[in-house]
C-alpha cells in the first residue's frame, strides 16, 4: 500500500473483531468464513497446550508454527552526528488460522526536524518458511535478522531508507515472571524482550546519506491473542536517562481498564516484575487524526512503584491507518521523576 495514500485504505475506522477477516484478504472465501464464525477465542489451528511454559532463548526467537498470531517488533530513537532526531518502527505480524500463513509487516519512520512521518504496509498470504530457531524474516526489502548477538534491519519507505544495526547491551526480559500470560477474558500469550540494544547504522533521506545512531526496542509476542484485539490496549516502553528501562500496559475493555501490568529494568541487575497495585496509568488531554477522526489520548501520567512520570508525543501524527485495527505507535519524551525517550502504542481508539 502506498505510504499515506488516503484512497486506498477502505473503511478506515474497521472494528478490531474483523482483523482476521482483513489479514485473510486473498485466502478461500469459505476459509474465512469458516474462521470468523469461531472468532470467540477459539481456533482450529491455536497453541493445544496453554500452560505457562517458561520461554527459552534462543530457541523461542524464532516462529511457533502451532500459535494463531506472533508478532516481532523493533522501535527506536535515532541522531545523526549533527543532532537530528529520527524514530522508526518495524513489526512482522504472522497469524495462522486454519492452517493458512499470512503475514502483514508494517514499517515506519518518524523525522521530527521536518515533521514528517511515513509508514508502509506490505501484507504476503503464505511468507517464506524461516527456520526454525532465530530471527529470519524478509518482506520484500523489509528484513530483520539476528546473527552474533546481534539484529540486522533494513526498511524503504518513500524517500527514507534505513539500514541498522542493533547490539545487546543486556539480557533478554522475560514479562511475567516466566514470559507466559493467560487473560482472564480469554486467550493467552507468550511475552519477552531486549528491551535496550545500541543502534547504529544508516538512514538514506531524498539520496542523502546520514550515519545515525541511538538505542532500540525489541519485542517478541506469539500465543492465541485473537481476543485480545477485541478489547484494545496501551502500551509504554520507556529507556530513561540513567539507565533504567520501564516497560507498562493496559488493557481495555468497552473503554474500562480490565488488566494492567509490567517490568521494570535497572541499570545493572535483574529484571522486576510490576504488581497490579504498583501500577497506574492516566490519560491527559487528546488528539483528534485528521485522517481517521479518531481521538487518542496524547498525554499520560503513568505511576510504577512510587515513582511517576509524564509521557508527550514529539510527533503528534504517528497514526497507522491500516485496514488492519487502526493503532497510534509513536516516539515520546519523558519527564519526571526522571527524564528520558519512550514509545507509546495506543490500540482501539479507532473503531
Amino acid at each position: 500500500m502506498s505510504p499515506r495514500a488516503r484512497a486506498d485504505l477502505p473503511d478506515m475506522r474497521p472494528s478490531p473483531r474483523r482483523f482476521f477477516a482483513t489479514i485473510l484478504l486473498g485466502c478461500a472465501a469459505t476459509a474465512i468464513l469458516t474462521f470468523c464464525s469461531r472468532h470467540d477465542g477459539t481456533s482450529e489451528r491455536r497453541d493445544p497446550s496453554p500452560t505457562a511454559k517458561r520461554v527459552e532463548l534462543p530457541r523461542d526467537d524464532g516462529p511457533h508454527e502451532s500459535s494463531l498470531l506472533e508478532w516481532w517488533y523493533w522501535a527506536g530513537h535515532l541522531r545523526t552526528d549533527g543532532g537530528r532526531r529520527f524514530g522508526f518502527h518495524l513489526v512482522f505480524f504472522e497469524a495462522r488460522p486454519l492452517g493458512v500463513p499470512f503475514r502483514v509487516t508494517h514499517f515506519a519512520i518518524a523525522d521530527l526536524q521536518e515533521g514528517r512521518f511515513r509508514f508502509r504496509v506490505e501484507r504476503e498470504r503464505r511468507p517464506a518458511t524461516g527456520p526454525r530457531t532465530g530471527i529470519e524474516l524478509a518482506h520484500g526489502d523489509l528484513s530483520a535478522r539476528a546473527a552474533a548477538g546481534k539484529h540486522l534491519l533494513a526498511g524503504r519507505v518513500e524517500d527514507f531508507r534505513l539500514d541498522l544495526e542493533l547490539a545487546e547491551t543486556r539480557p533478554p526480559v522475560l514479562h511475567h515472571e516466566n514470559g507466559f500470560i493467560a487473560y482472564a477474558f480469554g486467550g493467552h500469550a507468550y511475552y519477552y524482550s531486549r528491551t535496550r540494544m545500541e543502534a547504529r547504522g544508516v538512514l538514506r533521506v531524498s539520496g542523502q546519506e546520514l550515519p545515525v545512531s541511538g538505542s532500540a526496542w525489541f519485542d517478541h509476542q506469539w500465543g492465541d491473542m485473537g481476543r485480545v484485539f477485541d478489547q484494545g490496549w496501551d502500551w509504554f516502553g520507556l529507556h530513561l536517562d540513567d539507565g533504567r528501562d520501564i516497560m507498562v500496559f493496559r488493557m481495555r475493555v468497552a473503554g474500562e481498564e480490565r488488566l494492567r501490568g509490567g517490568t521494570r529494568v535497572p541499570a545493572d541487575g535483574p529484571a522486576v516484575r510490576l504488581s497490579t497495585d504498583e501500577i497506574a496509568i492516566e490519560p491527559e488531554e487528546t488528539w483528534k487524526s485528521p485522517h481517521t477522526g479518531c481521538v487518542y489520548p496524547r498525554r499520560w501520567r503513568i505511576r510504577a512503584r512510587g515513582e511517576e512520570f509524564v509521557l508527550a508525543p514529539l510527533l503528534e501524527d504517528q497514526e497507522i491507518p491500516t485496514s488492519v485495527p487502526v493503532y497510534w505507535e509513536g516516539m515520546a519524551e519523558v519527564s519526571g521523576a526522571a527524564t528520558g525517550a519512550a514509545f507509546i502504542e495506543l490500540n482501539g481508539y479507532c473503531r
